[in-house]
């Protein structure tokens, strides 16, 4: 979330510190540029001759901003034995403002700095809540030169660095039905040791908060024989010791399948060879899906309900009786369009379309409706104004269960993540609006069982009116400022926010689209406007609510 927070660190000063197999796997955009993987970002300078001890430390924390060659600008301000020791991979520090150097002593230099992220080992981004943080420096005279003999392992970086040099870059585990790969997304800057340090995230397992939704097939304590990941023709060449033999014929697919989606993110990897101690496994090739892509988006007006894209464009037919007898001002659309669920104030309907027809049946209608949803298993969610309600999920035999969502004051709103691992929920209480995302448990079958309690952050820069996915790893959010103006922005799930330019009416619901549209905007006045690139245009008037398919 692109706003620094940030609180009190405690750093420890460390003076030590084949075969290609293919897995046919739908894939989500491409998250990085054709480049090569040791991108120069930035040229930091090298020490100048006869510089201060506080010189030497200010140019080593400005050369934090080239990873290229393991960071070999950045250790030519290190004395030698250390240069072989400082590890800056261990975390990095998101600066915000000015640093204060305080000099004691040449030999002893202390950087203090306000933090506004922290981005671990594993790609981790945390952020944080806006306390000081001590460096500490020792340093000593080498061939008559102030080099660093003692420093933290990390680097540190202002925030528009950090948007260069660093990339959103998710490592993929199973859901809890092991039938589609959840992204939990990390932040590496790009070099040749990336497809290394991305396997290494992946054996490390999950985030703490997706552990109790996901899963990995890769058996626990899998490592890499050697620490590295070679790229050679297009082909991630991984090699797992023994442990990974533990693994029956599904469980390999699956483990080859996290590993494809995982490394073919980087620019030049297009396949994936696993090897077990050398040895190229067979591996039988498994279809499983990375979230679902996004069907067609309806609206609903008084008179029909409407399919606003594809060749099928336009009012449904038989939807004007039912629109006329529920009287809705909800609307839900399943994956595929062929189920349709409308609520108004006195009635909900479940209609699916068959071959021979519609058929329909109504459900209980819980108290203060606030918005419907289908999920992918065609499960439709049911939530109320009051957080304090459990949402109430109807399969389609017309059974209902009820997930306790735990939380307290107003849901704005909520939506599903395509594919249904993840939900985005909306609350007022107090001053400022909260985004919480929860995991979602499901049995065997996809029917939903607990939801997961995981990350939350604060809207930044006003109400919130709307969230909606833009992807598998962000929320676009639609907030009301101060002066009445809506306004969009994409809060990454663990990451900076990203403003998006201004939209040219005063939106109410937010709708993610299909590739080519990435955003439907439902405006005040009943108006639909889409989002293509950075331009928008409006395609519908007098719409009430409007659903995308997931």
């Amino acid at each position: 979330m692109r706003k620094a927070f940030a609180a009190v660190l405690t750093l420890v000063l460390s003076g030590c510190a084949t075969l290609p197999t293919d897995v046919e796997i739908e894939q989500g955009p491409q998250l990085l540029q054709a480049a090569e993987q040791d991108f120069s970002y930035y040229s930091p300078a090298s020490p100048v001759p006869g510089a201060s001890a506080q010189e030497i430390v200010s140019g080593f924390l400005a050369a934090g901003t080239g990873p290229q060659n393991d960071y070999s600008v950045a250790r030519e301000y290190l004395t030698e034995s250390f240069s072989a020791r400082w590890r800056p991979d261990t975390q990095t520090l998101v600066r915000v403002g000015l640093p204060d150097y305080e000099t004691t002593n040449d030999t002893l230099q202390i950087v203090q700095i306000n933090v506004g992220a922290r981005i671990d080992e594993q790609g981790r981004y945390e952020s944080l809540d806006g306390e000081q943080v001590n460096l500490r420096f020792q340093l000593l005279e080498e061939d008559g030169e102030w080099r660093i003999a003692s420093a933290p392992n990390l680097t540190v970086v202002t925030l528009p660095v950090f948007s260069v040099v660093f990339n959103a870059l998710p490592v993929y585990f199973l859901d809890s039905t092991s039938e589609q790969l959840v992204p939990d997304l990390r932040w590496f800057p790009t070099r040749t040791s990336t497809p290394t340090r991305m396997v290494n995230a992946l054996l490390d397992g999950p985030a703490e908060w997706m552990g109790r939704f996901v899963s990995s097939a890769i058996p626990i304590g899998t490592g890499l024989t050697v620490n590295a990941v070679r790229v050679e023709g297009g082909v991630a060449q991984v090699d797992f010791d023994a442990n990974a033999l533990e693994a029956d014929g599904r469980q390999r697919s699956l483990m080859l399948a996290q590993l494809v989606s995982t490394l073919r993110q980087l620019p030049g990897v297009s396949s994936v060879a696993l090897s077990v101690n050398g040895a190229i496994q067979e591996i039988e090739s498994i279809d499983i899906a990375v979230g679902l892509a996004q069907s067609s988006t309806f609206a609903l007006s008084d008179s029909a309900v409407i399919r606003l894209s594809g060749s099928e464009a336009g009012p449904i037919p038989t939807s004007s009786e039912w629109v006329a007898e529920v009287a809705p001002r909800l609307l839900a659309v399943d994956n595929d369009g062929v189920n349709l669920a409308l609520a108004g104030e006195e009635r909900m309907v479940w209609l699916t379309s068959t071959s021979i027809g519609t058929t329909e049946q109504d459900l209980e209608l819980p108290e203060n409706l606030q918005r419907i949803q289908f999920d992918r298993s065609s499960h439709l969610f049911a939530f109320s104004a009051d957080a304090a309600s459990p949402i109430s999920v109807y399969d389609s035999n017309g059974g209902v269960r009820q997930l306790a969502l735990d939380l307290r004051g107003e849901l704005v709103d909520a939506q599903l993540a395509p594919g249904g691992a993840r939900l985005a929920v909306s609350i007022r209480d107090g001053e400022q609006d909260r985004v919480h995302i929860f995991g979602v448990r499901r049995d065997a079958t996809g029917a939903p069982l607990t939801l997961v309690p995981g990350l939350s952050f604060v809207a930044v820069l006003g109400d919130v009116v709307s969230v909606s996915w833009s992807d598998l790893t962000s929320l676009r959010v639609l907030e009301r400022t101060s002066s009445g103006l809506t306004v969009l922005s994409d809060y990454a799930i663990t990451g900076p926010r990203q403003q998006l330019n201004l939209p040219p009416v005063v939106g109410v619901k937010l709708e993610s689209g299909s590739v080519l549209i990435s955003s439907y905007l439902l405006t005040d006045q009943g108006e639909v406007w889409v989002r293509t690139a950075s331009s928008w245009r409006r395609v519908e008037t007098g719409a009430l609510d409007i659903s995308t398919g997931r």
